[in-house]
């Protein structure tokens, strides 16, 4: 049976990279793009390598997403890499809107869809950010995201109140003013939280978020410190942690990060 990897934002940067990685690994890579055409010449230049990418021109956004996803790999799914991710500049409601569309709620549409055709020992990555470390939140901030029973209906709550609070002029007392902060923080809870419920799941599925650093790509700039194949090893890492290997865990280039 062929070995199948999703990887959302495929068409440039992280994502990418991580596709034909794993494409020269051996796997049959579904790659999610925003644009047809760019996705036929990944196709073209892929099979010249003798490589399987099948791209899927998907807007992580819309509400068929997930849905869509999941047909195209209807016999099953070893590898989601949850990567498509926006970081826009400013800081207002239409930014905090667009920011949550595909850093959250893409993120968590993608995911729920697949869970079902995962695979034994299937793995989930979800690409975090090292501005999800949580230390210099306040306490009360840090309790909500821990909170037991942090489920996605009460994420969504989270960022409910969250947007309320910009809506009115600025973010929660204690929240942070970025809109892409908030949404890796939300989904490395929501990574936690699945970890816990999917711990008695029979496939021994891995779920992990992953910190790449700060990369040279589009969204990362040219004054990142990080090439993109460092950024993509460290994502590269997590889809080969094996069925006992740790899940619901925080990493960077294979080592534990500070949430």
């Amino acid at each position: 049976m062929d070995k199948v990897a999703v990887v959302t934002g495929a068409n440039r940067g992280l994502g990418r990279e991580v596709a034909r990685i794993l494409a020269m690994r051996g796997y049959r890579v579904i790659g999610t793009v925003r644009d047809p055409a760019t996705g036929d010449v990944m196709r073209e230049r892929y099979a010249a390598e003798g490589l399987r990418f099948e791209p899927l021109a998907v807007d992580v956004t819309k509400d068929d997403a997930g849905e869509r996803i999941a047909a195209a790999v209807a016999d099953g799914v070893d590898v989601l890499v949850n990567n498509a991710a926006v970081a826009l500049e400013g800081f207002d409601l239409g930014v905090v809107d667009k920011t949550f569309a595909v850093n959250w709620y893409g993120a968590a549409r993608v995911l729920e869809a697949l869970l079902p055709r995962l695979r034994d020992g299937g793995r989930v990555v979800n690409v975090s950010s090292g501005v999800a470390d949580e230390a210099t939140l306040p306490d009360a901030i840090r309790e909500q995201l821990w909170a037991d029973g942090l489920d996605r209906a009460a994420i969504d709550q989270l960022l409910a109140r969250f947007r309320a609070g910009v809506a009115n002029g600025g973010p929660p007392d204690g929240w942070p003013r970025s809109a892409y902060r908030v949404s890796k923080l939300a989904l490395n809870a929501y990574t936690r939280h699945l970890a816990k419920a999917l711990a008695d799941d029979p496939r021994r599925l891995r779920v992990n978020a992953v910190c790449p650093g700060w990369v040279r790509t589009d969204m990362g700039g040219p004054a990142a410190p990080r090439s993109v194949d460092e950024g993509a090893e460290s994502i590269l890492w997590a889809t080969e942690i094996p069925p006992d290997g740790p899940s619901g865990g925080f990493f960077r280039d294979g080592e534990p990060a500070a949430w």
